[in-house]
């Protein structure tokens, strides 16, 4: 099934909402002198004795770039989260919209795509329905699977919290300096490539 796009309205909602308290090759620059030609076994021995070197240097990098990141985005995550209902936990958001993207989803699947276990997903589902956030489909094929599908709430919510959290985003970046919304904007494709990789599976929980 196709993803809905509708995933897409709740920038927060994961990692900075996932599991959190509660739990996704750049273009090889042309060789110097390529016109020319490489001497036998040229190419090969300078990768080798750089190899070392930038794997370090890279390493480092993205070690820096990451702790920079991460806590860049536990602050504007716990900004967001106050205007969020009380009732929802970054875990209930999480399967809201792995719901909205994939859904009807039945609850095995739903706990694969978020990476825990079906009995942590099964009281995140409960709380959810109590919630009326969700609503559970008997499968057409299989009178004994349910399949779990957006209320119309569960879907007004995620509109809601989208607005929001876009109308908060766009306020702060309006007040950065030229420069810096141009390098925010550069950098919204190595952001995406980042959200899209696929999680390691880990056993573990979500906060209820």
């Amino acid at each position: 099934m196709d993803a809905d796009p509708r995933a897409d309205r709740v920038t927060a909602g994961r990692p900075a909402a996932g599991p959190g308290p509660d739990g996704e090759a750049a273009p090889r620059p042309a060789d110097a002198g390529a016109d020319a030609g490489p001497a036998p076994g040229g190419e090969a021995e300078a990768r080798v004795e750089q190899a070392p070197a930038d794997g370090a240097d890279g390493a480092e990098e993205s070690a820096e770039v990451a702790g920079r990141l991460r806590v860049a985005l536990e602050a504007l995550n716990r900004r967001l989260r106050k205007d969020w209902p009380d009732h929802l936990t970054p875990s209930r958001l999480s399967a809201l919209t792995t719901i909205a993207a994939g859904g009807p989803l039945p609850v095995g699947e739903l706990a694969r795509r978020m990476a825990v276990s079906t009995p942590t997903v099964s009281h995140i589902v409960d709380a959810l329905a109590k919630l009326q956030l969700i609503d559970r489909r008997p499968d057409p094929r299989d009178r004994r699977v349910c399949r779990l599908v957006l209320s119309d709430a569960g879907d007004e919510l995620l509109d809601d919290l989208g607005r929001r959290t876009t109308g908060f985003l766009a306020d702060r970046i309006r007040l950065l300096p030229a420069d810096q919304r141009a390098g925010l904007a550069a950098a919204l494709p190595a952001l995406e490539a980042l959200a899209a990789a696929p999680e390691r599976p880990h056993n573990g929980g979500m906060d209820r």
